[in-house]
């Protein structure tokens, strides 16, 4: 659990009147593991839900925890991976406090403008006696999750959603693959007894629709993830075609490279420009020698991480977590 998907877990144990403690990664220096943003909850019944990193700085990291679950004071504290983990660099400063009914005002606020698509971000002053985030509307100055004097500031957005047209085998073992790394995952297909919501629990959706005019049951957005593994050639084609004029944040098929010649001919002949064709990425998936729908899966979902992230294959990589 990530990102949005924790802050609406706390905001969910505060409305029902239970204690939850954030620690959260304000800033970091180095090959730290995560960087700032990254957040663990530590929930009344002693639940822990997300990472900053794991190893002895985690290990700490629950310990004040409980400790301000006891309390209620906040905390924080600046670890050294070079001292605590011999093999890993860097360091991190931490925040830890307990969260308060005024912090769910905020969290409220924030997720409800997250599921409209406005962008805000949420604000806590940790040089306040007790620190409690605020909300604002709004684009905010600068990129990510940053520490500016005492003022820890991060924007709040919704999940990336992924839109799967096709539900068959592959399809079903993206869902949970997806979910796993915070993907929100739309299922879309128009067979009645494959497009059902107790085949995928993990989506957020299930849709039976055309996928000849997938506009009358689904808007594809520039933030969305595309993929496409229908249950046919032309079926494929056609959604592609379609989803093509979206200009979602990426558009995969499934299938082989004379499936893509074929492919671009087709949705060529729909209007799609040679740019547009370029994007798509067919076939789908990091090149892992996946064979089964499982294999497949993790490949497609490998994929989607990289484009999240934007790896370009050759950047240094941070001291993973444990």
């Amino acid at each position: 659990m990530e990102g949005i998907a924790l802050l609406r877990r706390a905001a969910e144990e505060l409305r029902a009147g239970r204690r939850v403690v954030e620690c959260v990664v304000l800033a970091s220096r180095g090959s730290a593991a995560r960087h700032a943003g990254a957040r663990m909850l530590t929930l009344e019944d002693g639940t822990l839900l997300g990472t900053v990193g794991g190893g002895s700085p985690e290990l700490e990291c629950q310990r004040l925890s409980r400790e301000a679950l006891l309390d209620g004071r906040p905390r924080r504290t600046t670890m050294e991976r070079g001292v605590v983990d011999i093999a890993c660099g860097g360091a991190q400063d931490l925040g830890v406090r307990a969260l308060s009914q005024a912090d769910l005002v905020a969290l409220d606020a924030a997720l409800a403008a997250a599921d409209a698509g406005t962008p805000g971000w949420l604000s806590v002053d940790w040089s306040a006696p007790e620190p409690v985030a605020s909300f604002s509307a709004g684009a905010a100055a600068g990129a990510g999750p940053r520490m500016e004097g005492d003022v820890y500031t991060e924007p709040v957005v919704a999940a990336e959603r992924v839109v799967i047209f096709g539900g068959g085998h592959v399809g079903r073992a993206c869902v949970p693959a997806l979910a796993a790394v915070d993907f929100a995952v739309t299922v879309f297909d128009d067979r009645p007894e494959v497009a059902l919501p107790e085949i995928f629990p993990a989506a957020s959706e299930v849709i039976l629709g055309d996928f000849k005019d997938i506009a009358a049951g689904i808007t594809l957005g520039e933030r969305d993830y595309v993929i496409v593994m229908t249950h046919g050639h032309v079926a494929d084609e056609d959604v592609v075609a379609q989803a093509i004029g979206a200009h979602p944040h990426y558009l995969g098929c499934m299938g082989s490279r004379h499936k893509r010649r074929v492919l671009e001919q087709v949705v060529a002949e729909r209007g799609a420009t040679p740019e547009e064709i370029a994007a798509v990425d067919l076939p789908i998936g990091l090149s892992i020698g996946a064979v089964t729908p499982a294999e497949i899966a993790v490949s497609i979902t490998a994929k989607l991480i990289e484009v999240r992230h934007a790896h370009d294959g050759d950047a240094p990589h941070d001291c993973p977590s444990h």
